[in-house]
């Protein structure tokens, strides 16, 4: 395409990110792949995605990255922009929890930040200055509609998407007048491998003294995964459609929050537009606009 960018993806393994990689490079963008584990548990995925451009002819570059460590951040950063410069990143990289609140222990729930929101700063202080430099470039967050409602049962990782969205705010205000966007994509529920890869509360003696509360948990989380086995949640190709939007759109076409799923597209929307009124006033008062 003629309007072709370089974008770099986190977490591109599986779900949203791999599908999101391919959509993209198949639109002639070129497209950094990010993952973890290239040589060892994701070896198969990454020979795979890059097996697959090769034949298509794609510009497609599986990268190593794991986003808890800041040399892997770094060099898979500096190998993109040697490569050919970096106009877009999406800070897709995230792992979802489920369980009951207490039974976290706090080394999960930080290994759980480490990723999800650590995760995003580390990424977002590797590419921004490339971007700060040419006075251009796009962010685009993946968030969840659950960076702004809370399900029981999900605190830790909620409580993460809620990180995201306040940094992700913070983040396009302060970055907007030097020439860079920012979009923060919220989903709602999907049938990918979010449920797969849950990581549960560790301490099980706790959670077996929550008795009807922990009977509700497993009807709840049951219901989940019946209903993503029985395709009855949205579409992922919802999410990769948004995602390339986002990619592609100029500026100013795209709000600074987009929901996609039928089951946040009125809630979290509703609670975004709210939000965005009360924060022009909070700006207009402190002389921020």
């Amino acid at each position: 395409m003629s309007n072709s960018k370089n974008i770099l993806i986190t977490g591109a393994s599986a779900g949203f990110g791999h599908d999101t990689a391919r959509a993209l490079a198949e639109r002639g963008h070129t497209v950094y792949a990010t993952m973890r584990g290239t040589e060892g548990k994701n070896k198969e995925k990454a020979e795979a995605l890059t097996t697959w451009a090769e034949k298509k002819g794609h510009h497609l570059h599986v990268l190593e990255l794991d986003v808890t460590h800041q040399a892997s951040v770094d060099k898979a950063v500096n190998a993109a922009v040697d490569h050919g410069g970096l106009d877009v990143l999406i800070t897709n990289a995230g792992v979802g929890a489920m369980g009951i609140q207490e039974a976290f222990t706090p080394d999960q729930v930080e290994a759980l930040f480490a990723v999800n929101v650590f995760g995003v700063l580390r990424v977002n202080r590797a590419v921004l200055p490339h971007f700060r430099d040419k006075k251009a470039g796009r962010v685009v967050y993946i968030s969840s509609g659950l960076g702004r409602l809370v399900l029981p049962f999900m605190g830790p990782y909620t409580a993460s998407k809620f990180a995201i969205e306040a940094l992700a705010q913070t983040a396009a205000f302060e970055l907007e007048p030097l020439g860079i966007d920012s979009i923060i994509v919220q989903p709602g529920a999907y049938g990918t491998t979010f449920m797969a890869n849950l990581v549960m509360a560790g301490d099980q003696q706790r959670t077996g003294q929550y008795g009807s509360t922990l009977e509700t948990m497993e009807a709840f989380g049951k219901g989940f995964e019946e209903r993503a086995q029985a395709g009855q949640m949205g579409n992922p190709q919802e999410v990769v459609d948004a995602l390339v939007e986002a990619v592609e759109a100029e500026r100013g076409e795209l709000p600074a929050r987009r929901t996609v799923g039928a089951d946040v597209s009125e809630s979290v929307s509703a609670i975004n537009q709210t939000s965005e009124q009360v924060h022009e006033q909070v700006y207009g008062a402190f002389g921020l606009k």
